[in-house]
């Protein structure tokens, strides 16, 4: 079982690169991969809702059954405290610490953050079209 979290622009079909492959969204939503854990997306909530995916805030409440960590909401919704990348990748980590891998799917280098193997989308599509990651993901458009 992998752990995968996805960004979503220049990343997902929903608004891909200009000139690259991107992710089809059917592979990134729950329970749409077989062989895969859908831990969550590094980026922006418009995926958690079209992929049905977790997000910061779910990611959150599952560990630590609440979500006091972020603090309080202002009016426009936004919390006190907020996660960057490299903490919420360590968040699903966390989550997910038996998974035999985690990757992380993004169209920024997060090479650098331990414990998690970074493909950009268009590699990652060419790894899962020719068979190098044991993913078994529905067909594509």
């Amino acid at each position: 079982m992998y752990a995968l979290a996805f960004d979503r622009d220049w990343t997902v079909d929903v608004n891909p690169h200009p000139q690259r492959d991107a992710v089809p969204l059917s592979w990134s939503g729950t329970g749409r991969t077989r062989s895969a854990t859908r831990a969550g997306r590094s980026g922006i909530k418009n995926l958690v809702d079209e992929a049905a995916i977790p997000g910061t805030v779910g990611s959150i409440r599952r560990r630590d059954g609440h979500i006091d960590a972020l603090g309080e909401q202002n009016e426009y919704g936004y919390y006190e405290w907020w996660p960057d990348r490299k903490e919420r990748l360590r968040i699903l980590r966390e989550l997910f610490p038996n998974a035999e891998g985690h990757l992380v799917v993004d169209d920024l280098d997060l090479g650098h953050v331990d414990g998690w193997d970074h493909y950009y989308a268009w590699d990652f599509v060419e790894h899962v079209q020719h068979g190098d990651l044991a993913l078994s993901v529905p067909p594509s458009r």
